[in-house]
């Protein structure tokens, strides 16, 4: 019969998108984890085969009650522990046992002897037999099978024998779709069945399990059977009530398979029929079970996802924080650097003043030893002196500039930019006015006083010359006196010529001297697009890794709603 699978059954695989951004971010591992453990997910939910485990303690009489149910004493029974392979039954085309050994399959006959020799846990002199450890589990296909299609069931050994054999119970149990756990009547449920199966039940869902009281009567008649309903079934309901903390299910079954071995009709095994029957097919139990089963798959996922997420948000925290930091010490680092760039740009401004005016006190300088000159060459002489001391302090700023830089991790200039902040500095060709006067013309040729007293003279000394003697001799003392009168002239008018000169070229100087202040912007904004930090400031922390666990952390809640498991 073809299972009905629940139509809310939870899409639990990990969608393609999510999975690349989770290897993309986090490492190919992370994925083929998620991706493993959701597809194990899924197996539970799709599963095509329903799974019915019957687990109890040791000797409560599993395998009597199963071949009770298939109508063959196939399984071996006995008062000490039989069975230490988990045996599975299921429909097949014929009769077909096979054993499973380390990935190793052995066909062995469809007999009782045959099959406990592979699984008998005790030997015929009482000891344990180690090689069944060996098996893994036993397939027993049946062609006249009461095991519905789709579905199997599955015989595990008991627990509270040995570590090894409650391992391997709690190993077949936690694949099952519905555990039938049988209980013995001959005592009551020990502690240990009930750790198991609240472990269980937490695990799997409050329907998971199904209880069967499997009684032994003293006598196998119908007379002790319903002594035993009447004066002993309602002590061991509320015992299970109170065991499973009031979880006991309504529909307790109970059956004594060693009497209905002979009259199956009676002795409680129509009741244990009708209750596999019921759970082996489509039963709501089947589906919650296996929501519950994903659901336990689910939680430790989502608890993965969030520890994950804890700790990527702790990173991306730090992270902000040390870029906090680090921006902190940038824009200490870069006021400091441009505090000391304005500080040094002002000591070169005060300094180019006072070497400007200097220069231009040496070339006045030049007014005093001798004559004046209108060659244009003092203008030329000032601008030579003005570009010398400005390429000296250019350089002297330029090596204050690389220690500032490097003291706080900023660019040194470059060649090229030492360059250009010279030629920024660089004062322009200053010209000198020279008055007109002292160009070297003197004034005009003119008869004087003194010419004529000389002439005179020294007419009256010499009488007997001739007039054409006199006068010559007149000429020439009138042109000497000329020239002197014209010399004392010229040196009279020299006077404020060459203080009108030499402020001429203090004058120049001073402009020169007001060129730093009108370049300061500009050295500045040279300095600032040059001398930038080292560091580069910090890039937003990416929130990729932790946006794709948020992401993951979502879908994995998603389907832990989808199957009732969110806690």
């Amino acid at each position: 019969m073809t299972m009905t699978r629940s139509p809310a059954r939870p899409a639990v695989a990990l969608p393609p998108a999510l999975a690349g951004e989770l290897a993309h971010r986090h490492g190919d591992a992370c994925r083929r984890r998620f991706t493993t453990e959701l597809e194990r997910v899924r197996a539970v939910l799709a599963a095509s085969c329903t799974t019915v485990v019957f687990g109890g303690h040791f000797s409560a009489g599993k395998s009597s009650l199963l071949n009770l149910l298939i109508g063959r004493p196939l399984l071996p029974v006995d008062d000490f522990p039989e069975t230490g392979v988990a045996c599975v039954i299921r429909k097949g085309p014929a009769d077909h046992v096979t054993v499973v050994r380390a990935g190793r399959r052995t066909k062995l006959p469809c007999t009782t002897d045959a099959i406990a020799d592979a699984v008998s846990l005790v030997a015929a002199d009482g000891d344990y037999r180690s090689e069944v450890l060996e098996s893994r589990r036993l397939v027993i296909e049946l062609a006249d099978c009461p095991v519905p299609d789709r579905v199997r069931w599955v015989d595990s050994p008991g627990i509270n024998d040995t570590d090894a054999m409650t391992a391997r119970a709690a190993e077949v149990a936690a694949h099952a779709d519905l555990l039938v756990w049988v209980v013995s009547s001959r005592q009551p449920i020990s502690t240990v069945e009930e750790d198991f199966l609240r472990a269980h039940r937490e695990r799997h869902g409050p329907d998971s399990v199904v209880l069967l009281v499997n009684v032994f009567l003293t006598e196998d008649t119908p007379e002790q059977w319903q002594r035993f309903l009447t004066t002993r079934a309602d002590h061991h309901r509320a015992r299970l009530h109170h065991a499973l903390d009031g979880g006991a299910p309504a529909g307790l079954v109970f059956v004594s398979a060693r009497a209905a071995a002979a009259d199956p009709g009676h002795f409680g095994a129509p009741e244990a029929r009708a209750l596999l029957d019921r759970i082996s097919h489509a039963d709501p139990a089947v589906a919650a079970a296996r929501r519950a089963r994903a659901a336990a798959l689910l939680r430790p996922l989502v608890d993965e996802a969030s520890l994950r997420i804890r700790e990527q948000r702790s990173l991306l925290e730090q992270e902000c924080a040390g870029n906090d930091l680090l921006r902190a010490e940038l824009t200490t680092a870069g006021e400091h650097f441009r505090s000391q760039v304005e500080r040094a740009v002002d000591d070169w401004a005060r300094n180019w003043d006072t070497h400007a005016r200097a220069c231009g006190e040496q070339v006045a300088k030049l007014l005093t030893t001798g004559p004046v000159q209108r060659d244009g060459s003092y203008g030329r002489l000032l601008t030579e002196q003005l570009q010398q001391a400005s390429a000296a302090l250019a350089e002297t700023l330029a090596r204050t500039l690389d220690r500032s830089a490097a003291a706080t991790r900023h660019a040194a200039l470059t060649e090229t930019e030492t360059r250009r902040l010279a030629e920024l500095l660089r004062p322009p060709v200053v010209c000198v006015e020279v008055p007109g006067r002292l160009a070297g013309r003197l004034p005009e040729l003119r008869t004087n006083s003194l010419g004529r007293t000389v002439s005179g003279r020294i007419g009256s000394l010499i009488p007997s010359l001739s007039a054409k003697a006199l006068r010559s001799i007149d000429q020439v003392v009138n042109a000497a006196a000329d020239s002197v009168e014209r010399a004392k002239e010229a040196a009279e008018s020299a006077v404020p010529d060459r203080e009108r000169t030499r402020a001429n070229i203090l004058a120049a100087a001073a402009v020169a001297a007001r060129h730093a202040k009108e370049r300061r912007s500009l050295v500045l904004q040279l300095l600032g697009g040059a001398c930038r930090p080292l560091t580069p400031a910090p890039r937003a922390p990416d929130s990729g890794p932790l946006t794709v666990l948020e992401a993951l952390h979502r879908h994995l809640t998603d389907c832990l709603d989808s199957c009732g498991g969110t806690q």
